[in-house]
Parts: structure tokens; C-alpha cells; sequence
């Protein structure tokens, strides 16, 4: 089962929410308006509300059961989200709006992904939009699917003394120690749906993307 959390309207096709209608989401600060805006009711909403106007916040919370957060805290809003996730029982995770708009929000949004209970958790975590997708790989060996309709798929290292070995792409890599700063193992392509992918002492982004 899979569960979906929806950020800000940054990157995001709001044709998804009518795709994805029937299934779970939750709302972040000013997602939670989108899917409300969309007939989706989520399944909880968390954020401090300060890019709604006080028209949508007086919406939201007539619809919703929400704590508005504090503008001034420790965790960012999504973060807040995920820890919230953590508790729940799915199969996957998919963070929708999280890779437009500010930089830093980006690479913010980023390190949730590496939050070491993300990690550990039973459910595998994505962050998606409509030409990326986003996830952690970490040390083992890893059969990797090709998500829908995607042409290519990167590694970037989240260390240094990072190793991988790549089968079953239209570069193959034999075992390999990444360096910081280099790029290497970006652009890779797809040559079947599946390939396989070995990491060594550390963890990787995979990113799997195609031409918008």
C-alpha cells in the first residue's frame, strides 16, 4: 500500500491528484490546501501554514483537524511529515513538491531522505516528480526496477569511500570507488527494466529521470 506526501505545487502536475485520488495522502503546509482544493481529504496535514492566506487557513481548518507548527523550530514542515509517517504501516512513500522552488528547500528536503529512521523503515521512501525520482540506496546488493517510463538513472555518492558495481546498464561498472566531487556514475541508461546495482561502505542517491 502506498502513501503520498504533497509538499507545495513546485514541480508538481496537479493531474497526479486525480490519478492518484483513491489512494492515502497527507498534506504538508501548503499541500494540505491542494488536496482539499482537489476533494482529496487527507489523512493528516502538518505545517505552520505561514504561505496560506487567511482565507485558506480558515478552509483548512474547517475541513481539517490540524496543529499549525510554529514558524520558528527545528524541523523543517516535511520533516515533521515524515516522522509522522514512520508510524504508519506502507509498503511505500512517495514525496510529491519537494524539489522546486528554493535550492536550499531542495537539498533540505534531500537529507530527510537519508534521516537514519528513514532508513531503517520498513517502507521504501521516493521523492518524485514528473521527470525525477529520488531514492537512497544503501549498502547491498540492489535489483533495480526501472520506475514507469524513465530513460536514465545517476548515482551520486552521499560520502566519501563509497563502492559500486553496475550490471545490466548501457555503461556497466566494475567494482569502483566514487570520488566526491567527480561525475562519473551520472547519465547511465536503461537497456531493460531491470539492472543491478552493488554498493559497498556507504550509501548513494539514485536518481532515475528522463528529458521533461
Amino acid at each position: 500500500m502506498d502513501l503520498h506526501l504533497l509538499c507545495t505545487a513546485h514541480n508538481f502536475n496537479r493531474r497526479t491528484l486525480e490519478k492518484l485520488k483513491n489512494e492515502d495522502w497527507i498534506g504538508i503546509d501548503y499541500g494540505a490546501v491542494m488536496l482539499v482544493q482537489a476533494g482529496i481529504r487527507p489523512i493528516a496535514a502538518f505545517g505552520d501554514f505561514d504561505s496560506l492566506t487567511d482565507d485558506e487557513l480558515s478552509t483548512l481548518q474547517a475541513e481539517l483537524d490540524i496543529d499549525v507548527l510554529p514558524s520558528e523550530k527545528n524541523e523543517t514542515d516535511l520533516e515533521v511529515g515524515i516522522q509522522y509517517t514512520l508510524t504508519l504501516d506502507y509498503d511505500r512513500v512517495f514525496i510529491h513538491g519537494a524539489t522546486g522552488g528554493r535550492m536550499d528547500h531542495f537539498l533540505g528536503n534531500l537529507q530527510t531522505l537519508l534521516n537514519k529512521e528513514v532508513m531503517l523503515s520498513a517502507s521504501e521512501f521516493f521523492m518524485v516528480d514528473d521527470v525525477n525520482v529520488i531514492q537512497v540506496l544503501p549498502t547491498g546488493t540492489h535489483i533495480i526496477q526501472r520506475y514507469q517510463d524513465m530513460t536514465y538513472i545517476s548515482f551520486i555518492p552521499v560520502e566519501a569511500g563509497v563502492f559500486l558495481t553496475i550490471e545490466d546498464l548501457k555503461y556497466t561498472l566494475p567494482r569502483t570507488q566514487l570520488k566526491m566531487g567527480t561525475t562519473r556514475t551520472v547519465s547511465n541508461e536503461f537497456v531493460t527494466d531491470r539492472a543491478q546495482v552493488i554498493v559497498e561502505n556507504g550509501m548513494v542517491y539514485m536518481i532515475q529521470s528522463k528529458d521533461a
